[in-house]
């Protein structure tokens, strides 16, 4: 916090006039709304939050110093509207939910399997490698495998396995997928040893609150021939999804086609899930 102020209360309660300099004068010196907006986005949240309570005209100014605060926050323009709930900009400076990737434990590295869901475990069950097994390295193109080569590996019978994302509990205020519907992109790597072909499937479902279906991508892969034994990367973009949006279902599975003394390895290779919630755009 910048500083604190003290006041003595009035005997009396003064009605609010705009045109009046109520709430723009501290310590006897009178501040512009532009250099009291300046410094209201310094201060934490937290703070803020108080400082709404303070006097009408300070509340009237929330909303403009929260828009800015969330700009300087994520580093780029984040769209104003006047009905946007002020919760919309706090969400955003203390989440930081956009342009980040939503996932949790995307590649194993995270206590194995942690914040997944286990649907099926088939063969020699689902199990993580660090590094990836008869495999090349993970790209280091990809943010994501910067600190750690680890992935997720298949059996020869059926692996799935799910994630579930809630957006409200990752900062995505309801107004914003209501209103701007920004772009929700997804990806994941994948791959299996050069010995032995694999099969490898993505399912991601965006559902309404009601957990209805809203949009669906699935997509299927097998692994064989000059594919095998190299890191494949699919990539989806959702847009356009609707209004009543509440979460993601991250859904992947695989089997690989071992025979005979290959089936003692965990021969497909998953990595990098990933669900990012691109920053929302002014409507054109």
């Amino acid at each position: 916090m910048m500083g604190q102020f003290s006041a003595t209360p009035s005997s009396s309660r003064v009605m609010f006039d705009e045109e009046d300099n109520n709430g723009l004068v501290l310590c006897d010196k009178y501040l512009p709304v532009e250099v009291l907006i300046e410094i209201f986005c310094h201060v934490d949240c937290k703070t803020l939050l108080r400082c709404q309570l303070v006097c009408k005209r300070w509340k009237m100014l929330m909303n403009h110093v929260w828009h800015k605060k969330t700009e300087w926050t994520l580093g780029k323009p984040f769209p104003w509207n006047d009905k946007m709930p002020w919760t919309v900009y706090y969400l955003a400076c203390t989440k930081k939910p956009y342009e980040r990737n939503l996932v949790k434990n995307h590649s194993g590295d995270e206590e194995s399997f942690r914040h997944w869901g286990i649907s099926y475990d088939g063969g020699d069950r689902w199990t993580v490698e660090e590094p990836p097994a008869g495999m090349p390295e993970l790209p280091q193109t990809e943010p994501l495998f910067k600190d750690r080569q680890t992935c997720f590996a298949t059996s020869y019978e059926h692996c799935t396995k799910v994630q579930v994302i809630i957006l409200t509990d990752e900062g995505i205020h309801p107004y914003i997928l209501d209103t701007y519907q920004p772009p929700i992109e997804v990806s994941e790597w994948y791959g299996c040893r050069l010995e032995c072909p694999a099969e490898y499937q993505l399912r991601v479902t965006l559902y309404r609150k009601d957990e209805t279906i809203m949009d669906q991508f699935l997509f299927r892969d097998v692994i064989k021939r000059k594919k095998r034994n190299q890191w494949l990367k699919i990539t989806h973009v959702f847009k356009n999804y609707g209004p009543g949006l509440k979460g993601i279902t991250f859904e992947h599975s695989g089997n690989d086609r071992a025979t005979g003394v290959w089936r003692k390895y965990n021969n497909g290779s998953i990595a990098g899930a990933y669900v990012c919630v691109r920053s929302p755009r002014e409507k054109i």
